[in-house]
């Protein structure tokens, strides 16, 4: 029982990191894409002046705090607490 337990927090703890990282990469990619059209179409305030890879650089940077707190919550938080909860509501 302990064992099987164990090896479904390693796996588990496995398969949300995967799905972290790939979650990750593609909120990146549509957030740079977002910000690359924002500066093609003309819309850049004038607080970000100068080279089209120094804005993409400055928005990415601070949408990159952001989306890392909001992938731990949903990603790795949120999953093991409903199990951890489930399983306390089964065996408790």
């Amino acid at each position: 029982m302990i064992l099987a337990l164990w090896r479904l927090v390693l796996f588990g703890l496995i398969g949300l990191t995967v799905i972290y990282w790939l979650l990750l990469v593609y909120a990146r990619s549509v957030r740079r894409e977002r910000l690359e059209k924002e500066y093609d179409a003309g819309s850049v305030d004038g607080d970000v002046k100068g080279h089209r890879d120094d804005y993409i650089a400055q928005g990415m940077a601070a949408y990159e705090h952001s989306l890392k707190r909001k992938l731990l919550w949903l990603v790795y938080v949120l999953p093991i607490s409903i199990v951890t909860v489930l399983v306390w509501l089964n065996f408790g």
